[in-house]
């Protein structure tokens, strides 16, 4: 099974960018590839340019950063792209973060300050270098809140909305389940780490493991300011942290950042 690749958040800021840091050829096949494109795909449409130039752009859009590949055995290790299905990739084994992960969360967890107050702030460790665009096209972002609290989930909803934004909501296995499966995937996710069928830090690992979600900006939102809970998430992939309550203000600051504004 050939490889396939996918516009990374950096790929896709330079496509909207004018004129942005790559040539025009670049830019063109950058546009291109899009979700997801094969070499073959490439070459189906450039008949007239060589396969061996078209496979060495590529080659450089990935190592660049613009691009991502999804390689063979991970679309198809075990029923096709049925495998990518969250109905089965939710009950996937879950990776331990690597040491190298762990030492990175702890490096950055020691330039903050702890608090005993909740809410006490949106902390976004990865922030893009530019705007990410929409997946869905268009200028409006999509947010998918994962909350195990009805409550929390209104505040969050209704602060987003007012913001702008499109949102979608799941607390339970099911839902979560089927809002994964939605395509396009949303934009952002803000998600509670005490959710009641599903480990919230499995799930995030998981998210992690998942093309469709390897690169999507993920804000967890832990129920105290332990530090380890938040060391945890950093290391498992998360974008940023806040504690619960909820301030809307630092909530849309947040998504805000994550998505590049």
């Amino acid at each position: 099974m050939t490889d396939s690749f996918s516009q990374t958040a950096k790929g896709k800021a330079e496509f909207a960018a004018k004129p942005g840091k790559l040539t025009t050829g670049l830019k063109t096949l950058l546009g291109m590839i899009s979700d997801k494109a094969t070499v073959a795909d490439l070459k189906s449409k450039l008949p007239q340019v060589p396969a061996d130039k078209i496979t060495a752009a590529v080659n450089r859009l990935v190592s660049d950063g613009y691009l991502q590949r999804i390689t063979a055995p991970e679309m198809v290790a075990s029923g096709g792209d049925n495998d990518l299905d969250f109905t089965r990739f939710i009950s996937r084994p879950v990776k331990e973060p690597s040491l190298q992960q762990k030492r990175q969360a702890e490096a950055t967890m020691a330039g903050f300050r702890s608090s005993k107050k909740a809410g006490f702030h949106v902390s976004i460790i990865n922030r893009p270098e530019q705007r990410i665009l929409p997946n869905a096209g268009g200028s409006k972002y999509t947010v998918l809140l994962i909350e195990a609290d009805d409550a929390n989930a209104l505040v969050m909803a209704r602060a987003l909305l007012l913001a702008n934004f499109d949102t979608r909501t799941a607390s339970k296995r099911d839902e979560i389940i089927a809002e994964l499966n939605k395509k396009p995937p949303a934009d952002a996710i803000v998600m509670d780490t005490a959710l009641p069928e599903v480990g919230g830090l499995e799930l995030l690992a998981r998210l992690r493991e998942h093309p469709s979600y390897k690169a999507t900006p993920i804000i967890v939102v832990t129920t105290t300011n332990e530090r380890d809970d938040v060391v945890a998430a950093l290391a498992y992939g998360a974008s940023g942290f806040m504690s619960k309550p909820l301030k809307p203000e630092s909530l849309l600051d947040g998504v805000k950042a994550v998505l590049g504004h």
